[in-house]
């Protein structure tokens, strides 16, 4: 696997209350940015959501490959990918850590098994984008 990229921020949040976020699979409407639709087909382990982006309105479909609520840890493989000439079986990790009472820490990572080399660079800044405005966003959702 060829390494994208990983984000790596802390949110001022309780881990349970983050983990409460994005461990409900299909319902990234609701806190990640530029979402215009999600839906999802199946439950737990093999359940695949659909994320419809705006405003370029391209979709992507994301298979739960592993979800663990002791280690806080969500791994998922892209099944439906605009770019899969450019980027083969992209997948991604989400790993939360508590740093304190309030205070979480989300480390989160792509790996495809191949990237062209003309594309790497624009698809780690566009996934490492995406990611660190999503973990901001839990982080204003909880905020309030």
């Amino acid at each position: 696997m060829v390494p994208v990229t990983t984000v790596i921020q802390d949110i001022d949040a309780p881990i349970g209350e983050v983990w409460g976020i994005v461990s409900a699979w299909g319902s990234e409407r609701l806190w990640f940015p530029n979402i215009m639709a999600s839906s999802v087909e199946g439950f737990g382990i093999g359940a695949v959501r659909t994320l419809t982006f705006k405003p370029g309105e391209f979709t992507v479909s994301e298979r739960l490959e592993s979800v663990d609520p002791l280690t806080h840890t969500i791994s998922y493989a892209l099944v439906r990918n605009p770019d899969h000439h450019r980027a083969r079986n992209p997948r991604g990790r989400l790993v939360l850590d508590s740093l304190a009472a309030t205070k979480t820490r989300c480390t989160w990572s792509s790996e495809a098994e191949w990237v062209s080399e003309d594309f790497k660079a624009d698809f780690a800044k566009f996934i490492h984008g995406m990611y660190s405005e999503a973990i901001d966003s839990i982080g204003k959702l909880l905020a309030t």
